[in-house]
């Protein structure tokens, strides 16, 4: 089919402040086959009358009678999607006028790929540029099972980014069983490495969508609140003690031991830098949280003396 239904799915609560620019952009996309779902998670602010006000018949309004979580939320846009595509955008993104016309390409063209990105723009409150995230600095295919073990083998960086830059298939979504309510932070990096076991990725070398951060974000709360440190071994667990995951995506045992240990001094390092900045609360709970899920006695202390010391 040429030109395929992409579903934009716009999972919300309380962002009254930012959601009108988030919808118009998505208005405002020159590819014309689309419909635009807005999932409103119980939100206590304008966000329901801020939706009715526009008055386009490509927009559907979900109401959620009670609060069901940020990553359910995520999963009733796609249960409710038709679109043979899948678009997100996050209630404070936004994504330019020519980003799914992009995105659907390379997918359209080549039934092998799950997975489209694009290089993004990381914007503050005020919708001003401050960096530009990318994958690659050139368009690329990328072979979805190599890339997904790079992911497991290391739990670093993101390279595939928010579900504001990314384009997918909603039968690979349903088939690789839709986002984990387990995770939050995570929820998407963790997403895409079912889907990367279905098919590839894509990535486009052009910036289509811009990522904002500003103190009220997920991400920004996240990283606050230490959050990401339970996340990191939640998803160690789920892929390296599930003999069937660990056999399908070709894990070891040492992978496991070398992530753990790469990760643990990452978090080890933030504590240490926490201390310096006079923050004694934020890095005493960071030591807590990273306690809970492995013991630092089980990294030699001579390294983490050294490290504490350099």
């Amino acid at each position: 089919m040429s030109n395929p239904l992409v579903s934009i799915c716009i999972p919300t609560y309380n962002r009254e402040k930012y959601l009108k620019h988030t919808i118009e952009s998505a208005l405002k996309q020159t590819y014309s086959n689309i419909e635009i779902i807005v999932s409103d998670n119980a939100s206590d602010d304008n966000t329901v009358n801020l939706v009715k006000s526009f008055k386009d018949k490509r927009i559907h309004l979900i109401v959620q009678k009670k609060n069901i979580g940020m990553v359910p939320n995520w999963n009733a846009c796609i249960k409710k999607a038709r679109g043979e595509y899948i678009k997100f955008i996050a209630s404070d993104d936004l994504i330019d006028p020519n980003a799914v016309s992009q995105l659907v390409k390379p997918i359209n063209k080549d039934s092998s790929i799950s997975i489209v990105t694009c290089k993004r723009r990381l914007i503050d409150e005020t919708g001003k540029t401050i960096s530009t995230l990318q994958y690659s600095n050139q368009n690329r295919k990328v072979d979805g099972m190599t890339h997904a073990r790079w992911i497991l083998k290391n739990i670093r960086q993101n390279k595939i980014g928010e579900p504001t830059s990314t384009l997918f298939r909603r039968t690979d979504a349903i088939k690789a069983g839709l986002f984990d309510p387990q995770f939050s932070q995570f929820a998407d990096f963790e997403f895409w490495i079912r889907l990367l076991a279905i098919g590839d990725l894509y990535y486009l070398n052009q910036a289509l969508c811009s990522f904002r951060t500003h103190p009220d974000s997920g991400t920004t709360q996240s990283q606050y609140n230490g959050k990401y440190i339970s996340e990191i071994f939640k998803l160690i667990e789920k892929y390296y003690h599930n003999p069937k995951l660990k056999k399908t995506y070709g894990l070891t045992d040492k992978d496991e031991t070398l992530v753990k240990n790469k990760r643990t001094l990452d978090i080890v390092k933030s504590i240490k830098d926490l201390f310096i900045q006079g923050n004694i609360t934020q890095a005493a709970r960071f030591y807590s949280l990273l306690n809970q899920h492995l013991s630092l006695s089980k990294i030699s202390s001579t390294t983490i003396s050294h490290l504490l010391k350099s």
